[in-house]
């Protein structure tokens, strides 16, 4: 049985144990009380909490099953987040060397074209590589950004482009723990699993 399956007969179990407390047994031509199978029963206050003690024994055994199964999800759970907090361990450090790869090169081509340039060579051809020296499309350069940004901002907005606004959640939810009133925002509590 899967979890979730588990899931619908604790709601049926504990569904059934109101129907224990609320038992009315039939009754058969001599006027004995009888159960569904038409045993009589003798002592109705021993019979419902022998029903009890059945529902009980389900309900240990089921809790069991179920924990058996929610331990085995939580031990991969807790795998999965090793191995995930493994794979961030190295992709940070990927991502290390691979700037510090990327500066080497941008150091070695600048070194390169600086060097070429001393001695007025366009173009180097080897038996295993051929460097040369090419224009590049132009490209606009600022002085300063944030001098650019500020007047354009008063002459030209044409050169800026803008962001969407984001929501500050931060600030919203400040907002309405304090009691105001935001169209279309408010708190909501959600729960989740901790694995230790």
């Amino acid at each position: 049985m899967k979890l979730y399956e588990y899931a619908d007969v604790f709601a049926a179990l504990f569904d059934s144990l109101d129907s224990i407390a609320d038992y009315e047994p039939n009754k058969n031509d001599s006027g004995e009380l009888v159960d569904d199978d038409g045993s009589v029963i003798t002592d109705l206050e021993a019979y419902k909490a022998e029903m009890q003690q059945a529902w009980f024994d389900t309900l240990e055994g089921i809790e069991g099953e179920f924990e058996v199964k929610a331990e085995n999800i939580a031990c991969f759970i807790k795998q999965l987040s090793g191995e995930l907090d493994m794979l961030k361990k190295e992709k940070a450090e990927f991502e290390r060397r691979r700037k510090a790869k990327e500066r080497q090169i941008e150091w070695l081509k600048t070194y390169l074209l600086t060097c070429m340039q001393k001695i007025h060579r366009v173009k180097i051809e080897t038996g295993r590589a051929t460097i040369s020296i090419r224009n590049n499309a132009e490209s606009a350069r600022f002085e300063s950004e944030k001098a650019f940004v500020e007047w354009a901002v008063k002459n030209a907005e044409t050169l800026l482009r803008y962001a969407e606004p984001e929501i500050n959640k931060t600030a919203v939810k400040a907002a309405l723990k304090a009691g105001k009133k935001l169209p279309g925002a408010s708190l909501e509590r959600t729960q989740s699993i901790t694995i230790k």
